[in-house]
C-alpha cells in the first residue's frame, strides 16, 4: 500500500515539474517577443526569424534502442543465469518478459530512428 502511494506522489511530482517547465519555457518566450514588439520589431518578422534560425531538437532515437537493447540482452543473460544457477523458474520468466518488453521497445526505436531520417532528408 505505501508503495503505491509513493509510487503516486512520484508521479504526479514528475508531471508537475514537466508542466512547469513546459509553462515557464512558454512564459518567457511571450515575454521576449512583447519586447521585441515594443522595440519596433514586427511581429511577422520575429516568427519568420524564429523559424529560420530556431535550434531544432533531434531526438537520439538509435542511441535510445542501442541503450534498450543492451539492456534486453543483459536481463536475458541475468535470467538464464538466475535459471540455472539458482533453478528460479518464477524469477527466471519476470526476466525474459522484461527483456521481450525491451527487445521490441528497442525495434520500435530502430524503426522510429529511420522514420525520422527520412523525413529530415
Amino acid at each position: 500500500m505505501i508503495e503505491s502511494i509513493v509510487f503516486c506522489i512520484i508521479a504526479v511530482a514528475a508531471i508537475t515539474a514537466l508542466f512547469l517547465a513546459w509553462y515557464f519555457y512558454q512564459k518567457a518566450r511571450d515575454r521576449e517577443r512583447i519586447y521585441l514588439i515594443k522595440k519596433g520589431e514586427k511581429f511577422s518578422d520575429i516568427l519568420k526569424a524564429q523559424k529560420e534560425y530556431g535550434v531544432k531538437f533531434i531526438f537520439p532515437w538509435l542511441q535510445l534502442a542501442i541503450v534498450t537493447s543492451s539492456l534486453s540482452m543483459a536481463f536475458v543473460a541475468i535470467g538464464f543465469l538466475i535459471k540455472y544457477l539458482d533453478d528460479d523458474l518464477e524469477l527466471f520468466k519476470g526476466f525474459l518478459i522484461t527483456a521481450t518488453i525491451g527487445i521490441f521497445l528497442s525495434v520500435s526505436f530502430f524503426t522510429i530512428n529511420f522514420i525520422s531520417k527520412k523525413k529530415r532528408t
